[in-house]
């Protein structure tokens, strides 16, 4: 093995150690709230992680001397803080509106407000448009994306009136995150064939189908032998059904942060997360998965 070629490798088992170190970290504040059985601690982690996952998107974009950056940027996170916290309101039983009425009217809302803001500052080329498009995006891709989590949280309400969906939401991140996981150590190991380079240079159909594929069944067959009492709408063919669905879904997510990172040109999302990153890096995956495992809680199991 060449001199590069070791170096590079020991430069992903250093990122690889301390991303499993911070992951740990993140894992056991989860596990506490679970085990408290406090619905409104993991909600509130939801809800920051939504915040700081705008917050990061539109320091991402590059535009911030754009004249109206700043107050969109705050207008965005205002109104992501809004959205979210009636979301878990209204799944959590303490409001009757319906879901997709709020959330059609949040998107109306924002796009109606930006438009007004636009309004009173100077156009500044393809930069007021990256900004206009962009916030609109931002929103859609993380805000509604992650309220998917909330809805989950409260997924039981209508069967038994306890929040066992903190369960589900356990079982998503291990599947998605094992599935990412299993990708990284065996493409590390024994990638040779890239999967989607332009995009994602690291991938390789080994590390996909090998590590993504397994580790995302495992871990998720593992979750559920422990826990399957907490979980009562799933049944042990559907748990390693949606292993196999979750796992590829979860690289398509991690692939939507790519393509947004290289178009606009930037590594990480933030240094928020050692190892990891930003906090866009951390829930990527997630964003694309969360709404799968509702729609199939809620219309399928």
């Amino acid at each position: 093995m060449s001199e590069s070629n070791k170096t590079e490798k020991n430069s992903r088992l250093s990122v690889f150690f301390s991303r499993a170190l911070t992951t740990i970290v993140l894992w056991v504040l989860i596990a506490l709230a679970v085990y408290f059985e406090k619905s409104i601690i993991l909600s509130s982690i939801i809800i920051i992680l939504g915040v700081l996952g705008i917050h990061e998107f539109f320091n991402m974009l590059g535009i911030k001397e754009t004249p109206a950056f700043k107050t969109v940027k705050r207008l965005a996170l205002l109104l992501t803080l809004f959205y979210l916290v009636l979301v878990n309101i209204c799944y959590a039983g303490f409001w009757g509106l319906e879901a997709s009425v709020l959330d059609a009217g949040f998107v109306a809302l924002f796009i109606i407000l930006t438009t007004v803001v636009l309004l009173f500052y100077s156009i500044d080329s393809s930069r007021t448009k990256d900004l206009f498009f962009g916030s609109i995006f931002g929103f859609l891709y993380i805000a509604v994306l992650i309220s998917f989590l909330i809805r989950i949280l409260y997924i039981e309400m209508d069967l038994s009136k306890q929040h066992h969906g903190a369960y589900y939401i356990i079982f998503l991140l291990i599947v998605t995150k094992f599935s990412d996981m299993g990708a990284y150590i065996v493409g590390t190991l024994i990638g040779k064939n890239k999967m989607i380079p332009h995009i994602s240079p690291g991938k390789t159909w080994e590390g996909f189908l090998f590590g993504c594929l397994t580790f995302a069944v495992v871990g998720g067959a593992i979750f559920y032998a422990i826990f399957s009492e907490k979980m009562i709408r799933l049944e042990w063919i559907e748990v390693l059904l949606l292993g196999l669905i979750l796992a590829p879904v979860a690289a398509i997510g991690d692939l939507a942060e790519s393509i947004l990172k290289r178009s606009l040109k930037t590594k990480d999302s933030g240094s928020f997360l050692p190892g990891i990153g930003g906090v866009l890096d951390l829930i990527d995956s997630v964003l694309f998965t969360a709404p799968v495992l509702y729609f199939y809680l809620k219309f399928v199991s």
